[in-house]
This record gives C-alpha cells, structure tokens and sequence, in this order.
C-alpha cells in the first residue's frame, strides 16, 4: 500500500491507529471515528485530511467523502444515496480536525434525507443535503415497470492501458517547458501519494476555434488497491468527483491558460448517483466534464462518470470562483493548473 495522501500533520480529536494494511489506501484516509460522547450522530475525522500544496486549505473531496460516509452509517440497511448537495462556507483549517454532525431530516419507507455540518471550532466550514433511497426491486414484491433512458457511453474512446500515466505526463510537460523542474518535483509527489490513478485521454475539439463550451475533456480514474468494504465506494467516488473538476474551465478557454489564473475556489458541488449498487471504484471508470457556462468570475463544470460496463454511474456539478490575476491579495504566484 502506497504512502497516506498528506501535506501536513492535521490534528485528530483521538490518536489514529496505524493504517490497516487490508484495506485500500483511500479507505485508509477516509476512516471516521464515532464520538458518542458529544450525542447521536456525530463524527470526526481518524486520520490527517489532505490539503495540497499552496491550496488555501483541505482538499474540498475529503469533507465531501466524510460527510456522505457519516451521513450512510446514519440510515436503515439497503437505502442508497441518489443525491448530495453541497456547500463550501471556509476553507478547511489543515490544523484542526473536522466534528461533523448528522440530522435525521426525514426517514420516510422508500426515501430518508440527512443534513450534515462539518465544523471547526464550531463554525460550520461545509454543509451537505444527503438523499437516500431504496431501490425499487427492493421497495415492492411485484416487478414493477419504470421510466428508464440514459445516454451511452462514448464512442472511441481510447482504453486507459494506452493512455499516459501521470509521470509519464509530468515528463512530457516538463520537457515541453511548460513547468519547470521546481513543479515537475511538486506533480510527481502529489501524484505518487494520490490514492488514486489518473490517466488523461484528452480533450475533445481542442482546436483554437473551438467554443469552450462545446470542449470536453476526458480522463480515467481508479483506486490504488482493492476496495475491501461495499459501503466505500461510493464515498471514494466522491472524494475524486473534486479532483481537476474546476480545472476543466482553465484546459478549454484560452483566457484561463498560461498562467492567466490568480485563484479558483470551489463554491458548491451536486452529485447525481444514478447506480450505487453497481459503483465500483476500484476498477478503470472514465470521467467527462466540461464548462458550459463562465462570467463574473463564476463557472459552472458538469461532469459524468461512467463505467464501461455498468453505464453511467454519476453526474456532478460545480460553481467555482475562478479570477484572473490582477493584483489582488490571495492570488496564487504559480497556478500548476492553468498551465496543464
């Protein structure tokens, strides 16, 4: 098993065990722990949360995953969630650990919804709305006819055993002179302790005369390791729905390229799961996203995840605040992304 995915040391409310070597690394980073003591519902984190380097605090995908995980252990057995609505209020703190608080907002026989706040000295940094179900052959004794259409997987795609890896990719950019030997180093750090593995195929109608909105770009992803507890994936899922999401905007406009960007914080994120039972992340899934609308320094990214052999399992979006430089206090002296 790889090294745990971390930038620094963040506090846990009790001391973390050692990893456990059965299980997968992101299961090893997205463990919470029960605190009875403090009432019903509430968890915190076990282990250090990510927070990349130079970001303004932890990787938002961490808050996302705990909350759904915390949010599941909350419902009766064989309910599934379909939706999670988020809200980033403030940046995670690296150096205090993360109290999140779960709230039976209904339980109903077929539907049940769980409100979850995750707060740092008690202020609240995040907020989601969880929506579970119960799946429909599971709901009635009878077979029962539905509503059913999905758009399919792509065409052509090409399979991610003839794709670049990640160091493969550094090794291009850095030879092109697109980052130079200090972010080269600082990429394949972040690459080699991710827990999970990307492999880019490109991005379609990537010609200058392209509208950005009708660019998409594609990438595969996959856990590092088997996936040993059912009830993880889709958490796992969640985690990586965040990663390069925003940076879809800065790889299909021109204006965002170069260098052009002074900060890009995310300001909401919606998950759609279309196919829980079947989600697994631990095999090669194929992820989407692309930008159909960006002004005021706002954007929106849509993403799908598919499964080449299931369909597709999810459809997220995003609201980020995306700024060009101009001189403002917070901008970032060197943005990896918007050279990529």
């Amino acid at each position: 098993m790889g090294a745990q995915r971390r930038a620094s040391d963040t506090p846990t409310i009790k001391p973390p065990p050692p990893a456990n070597p059965e299980k997968s690394e992101i299961e090893n980073n997205l463990e919470i722990t029960v605190l009875g003591e403090l009432g019903e519902g509430v968890f915190t984190n076990t282990r250090a949360l990510y927070k990349p380097t130079g970001a303004r605090g932890i990787y938002g995908g961490c808050v996302i995953a705990q909350s759904l995980a915390v949010a599941q252990k909350t419902v009766p057995d064989g309910m599934k969630i379909h939706s999670m609505h988020c809200y980033f209020i403030l940046a995670g703190n690296s150096t205090v650990p993360i109290v999140y608080h779960v709230e039976n907002v209904r339980s109903g026989r077929s539907y049940a919804t769980r409100s979850v706040h995750a707060k740092q000295k008690g202020q609240t940094i995040f907020t989601t709305t969880c929506s579970f179900t119960r799946p429909i052959s599971e709901d009635t004794d009878e077979p029962k006819q539905t509503v059913q259409h999905s758009i399919q997987f792509p065409k052509e795609v090409t399979v991610p055993e003839n794709c670049p890896t990640g160091a493969q990719m550094i090794d291009k950019w850095l030879s092109e002179g697109r980052i130079d030997a200090e972010v080269a180093e600082f990429l394949r750090e972040r690459e080699g302790s991710d827990p999970f593995e990307f492999r880019r195929v490109g991005i379609v109608n990537d010609t200058p005369e392209t509208d950005p909105v009708h660019k998409i770009q594609r990438q595969w992803v996959r856990a590092r390791g088997n996936i040993s507890d059912e009830e993880a994936h889709l958490p796992a899922l969640a985690y990586f729905s965040d990663s390069w999401f925003l940076g879809t905007v800065v790889r299909v406009n021109p204006q965002a390229r170069h260098g052009q960007v002074g900060m890009t914080v995310s300001l909401d994120h919606v998950i759609y799961f279309h196919n829980a039972r079947k989600t697994r992340v631990d095999r090669w899934l194929l992820v989407e996203s692309d930008s159909p609308w960006a002004a005021d320094e706002r954007a929106l990214v849509t993403q799908r995840i598919w499964d080449p052999e299931v369909g597709l399992l999810a459809t997220c979006y995003q609201e980020g605040l995306v700024r060009l430089k101009d001189g403002r206090e917070g901008e970032s002296e060197n943005n990896v992304i918007s050279k990529l």
